[in-house]
């Protein structure tokens, strides 16, 4: 659906871009994240055609954008940092306005406002003032004109900055129900963006793309271990023995009132250790596997790159 490959851009001597490559698949809800500064909101306007790369290649749809960047543009609904809008309009006359520059006039036109304004929930404050809205609702509006051209894809930039929590979670809700029709790419630093709304993540930093793949993909890549906590009903040097004696298994360390046992990603068959254990006579009170956060994984990546590590 969307495709970057090696996009570089440099003004003068200052690179925001270096090499970067990736594909976003139809119907994938892509998180692209990383700190402020990273070049996130660069790559989504390089997307949309809002800038134009200094090398490098941007086809979505099968369409190159430096050849079809009409064609390109009226597949793409975009939603930057800072939504679009006019305070002195209604929404609706907004919408109008959005919808005229977007070629979208007549009946047609009302219809597709008539139907973002039902799809974005807009129908109680379509006749106020957009500068009397909520920042939340203005958030609204601007993914409202985004979808007036009903797109296939949709560019997000940031789109729950500054909300307060309960119009973060609003917004959040009415991005997994656009995930059903849309292909979506959120660009976004806040973690629990991602964890909630999409499924592959691809991580920036400096101009450069660290990491991407789905969540266990990025936690394995970066984590090449992994730790189950066991608690039996009795505890002594026997059973550190026996589980140090099972094959890849790399640490087994006391912990409170149970043990930390850390074995290679590449381990099979966890329950290899409770049948050991079981068969040996202890009986198991707990047998649990730690989670690592999208946050740890997320630390770690920046913390590498920093220290150099590739």
């Amino acid at each position: 659906m969307i495709e970057l490959k090696n996009i570089t851009k440099k003004y003068g001597d200052r690179t925001v871009l270096n090499g970067i490559s990736f594909t976003v698949e139809k119907g994938e809800v892509l998180g692209f994240l990383g700190p402020n500064g990273a070049g996130k909101t660069t790559t989504m306007r390089i997307i949309t055609g809002y800038l134009s790369p200094t090398s490098g290649e941007v086809v979505v749809d099968g369409y190159d954008l430096r050849k079809e960047p009409v064609r390109v543009r009226s597949i793409i609904g975009y939603l930057p940092e800072l939504a679009p809008a006019y305070p002195e309009m209604t929404v609706l006359g907004y919408l109008k306005f959005m919808a005229g520059i977007k070629g979208l006039s007549g009946q047609y036109g009302k219809n597709a406002i008539d139907r973002v304004v039902q799809q974005i929930g807009l129908e109680r404050v379509k006749d106020r003032l957009v500068g009397n809205l909520s920042r939340g609702y203005r958030q609204r509006v601007g993914i409202a004109q985004a979808l007036l051209s009903n797109p296939s894809i949709l560019i997000l930039d940031e789109p729950t900055v500054g909300l307060d929590p309960e119009q973060i979670i609003e917004i959040r809700n009415l991005i997994r129900e656009l995930g059903k029709d849309h292909t979506i790419i959120l660009s976004t630093h806040v973690l629990p963006e991602v964890t909630v709304t999409c499924n592959r993540v691809l991580v920036i930093n400096d101009g450069r793309l660290l990491a991407g793949g789905d969540y266990n993909m990025l936690s394995d890549d970066i984590y090449r271990e992994r730790t189950y906590r066991l608690v039996t009903g009795k505890q002594d040097d026997g059973v550190v023995r026996l589980l140090k004696s099972i094959d890849g298994i790399k640490d087994v360390e006391r912990q409170d009132d149970g043990l930390a046992i850390t074995v290679d990603t590449g381990f099979k068959g966890p329950e290899r250790i409770t049948d050991a254990v079981l068969k040996a006579g202890y009986p198991i009170v707990e047998f649990s596997s730690k989670v690592v956060s999208l946050e740890e994984v997320y630390i770690k990546l920046l913390s590498q790159d920093r220290g150099g590590i590739q």
